[in-house]
């Protein structure tokens, strides 16, 4: 009786064992489609990460270029509008371009407001003000109502030392993009 139950306990053993490896590679298959699809979901994840901040970034350096252009541009434009003043030449000509260039640069400051980080907003603050105070003034001189100190002169130096203001918030920006 011993060898015939010996027989049907390895036999039996043989069947669970059977089937077992079959459940047995079959849960590992399971666990192993899991991690590479848990992976693959990692993977996206990071991807759209990357593309949000890529879009971020390009966002950003195109905001900061039209803010660069438009802030110089208005300053070149006051800077040719207060020479045309002072030899009175063109006069018209260079008040058309004025204007331009300060609508420019109130669209673009608008976006900026949006766009820039925390710590630039201060100097585009700043170089902006100091744009708008000389256009502001320029206006009272051109209408005859300067107020005490206001003059071509001072006009021109104002925007000489406001030179420095927008160079620096193009040295800021240029540094934010990690240029330079």
């Amino acid at each position: 009786m011993g060898s015939p139950l010996a027989a049907s306990i390895i036999a039996a053993l043989g069947v669970i064992g059977t089937l077992l490896s079959g459940l047995l590679t079959q849960h590992v298959s399971a666990r192993a489609r899991m991690a590479e699809l848990e992976h693959d979901h990692r993977t996206r994840r990071a991807e759209e990460g990357r593309n949000r901040q890529q879009a971020v970034f390009e966002k950003r350096h195109a905001c900061y270029v039209a803010l660069n252009m438009a802030d110089w541009q208005f300053h070149s434009t006051l800077m040719l509008h207060v020479d045309a003043l002072r030899t009175c030449v063109d006069t018209g000509r260079t008040n058309d371009a004025m204007e331009t260039a300060r609508d420019a640069m109130r669209e673009q400051w608008g976006e900026a407001q949006l766009v820039l980080p925390d710590d630039l907003l201060p100097l585009a603050t700043k170089a902006n003000h100091i744009l708008w105070k000389i256009y502001e003034m320029v206006r009272r001189i051109e209408r005859g109502h300067g107020e005490p100190g206001e003059s071509l002169e001072s006009a021109t130096s104002m925007l000489r030392k406001a030179k420095e203001h927008v160079f620096d918030l193009r040295k800021a920006m240029r540094t934010d993009l990690g240029i330079g």
